[in-house]
């Protein structure tokens, strides 16, 4: 029985996943908008005023330009908020996607997909528990008003998955080195320390099962780089 009630809860939380992550065709689609930091913010505290009138409190975990748009001001626009928490209900799954449908409705510049959990396809099942507790200590708070509290991501996933993808010729974005540099900047703050160890920063890919190569070392040589003439710094924060 208890088997058969967890398959259950399964197949009506992927379908809850589903509805926040709409499947998107290519060629049929257009542009996804870009985004300002007024226009999430007001997006989002619609949000939290529709969860709160019903009696909930939400917390999600926010990844990409959400966090660079909203929290760390180093972006001027972002396309959508991506974000994940693998303790979410059902219940509370569904509710965000209602809060976010309505706030489509009254503001013209969002579309469907512009609060969607798509990230936690690309998350291994067995990390995604690790990584939202790690948020949840971490407890880096870049938006909350009535019932949805946003945080960001642990620090050095956000900087994995960036120097990954910066390692990645033909899917590197032009934003992606200094999204990179500013949250190394961020776990470096956080933990009061000035910098890091390759071997440190090894181990972090290692854990998120992230492939690590000689085109990542040349990335980090680049944030070196970028962080020393951004924070006007003399020494490598990656060493």
């Amino acid at each position: 029985m208890g088997q058969l009630l967890t398959r259950f809860y399964q197949r009506q939380n992927a379908r809850a996943l589903m509805e926040l992550a709409p499947a998107r065709n290519a060629g049929e689609q257009p542009p996804l908008p870009e985004l300002d930091r007024t226009t999430l913010l007001q997006a989002l505290t619609i949000v939290g005023n529709y969860i709160q009138q019903k009696n909930r409190q939400v917390t999600v975990i926010a990844v990409g330009g959400a966090v660079n748009t909203i929290f760390l001001q180093s972006r001027p626009s972002t396309h959508d908020v991506d974000f994940y928490n693998n303790s979410l209900s059902v219940a509370d799954l569904r509710l965000v996607a209602e809060g976010a449908r309505y706030a489509a409705q009254r503001i013209p510049q969002l579309n469907e997909e512009w609060f969607n959990n798509h990230t936690i396809f690309f998350i291994p099942h067995d990390l995604r528990s690790t990584l939202t507790q790690d948020a949840l200590t971490q407890n880096a708070v870049i938006f909350h008003h009535g019932g949805l509290k946003l945080l960001a991501a642990p620090w050095n996933y956000a900087f994995c998955t960036k120097v990954h993808r910066l390692s990645n010729a033909g899917k590197a974005r032009p934003y992606d080195l200094n999204d990179a540099v500013h949250y190394i900047h961020r776990y470096l703050q956080t933990h009061r320390i000035s910098t890091v160890s390759l071997a440190t920063v090894q181990e972090w890919f290692t854990t998120y099962r992230i492939l690590w190569n000689a085109a990542v070392e040349q990335i980090i040589a680049r944030v070196n780089a970028t962080y020393r003439a951004q924070f006007h710094v003399n020494y490598n924060v990656i060493a």
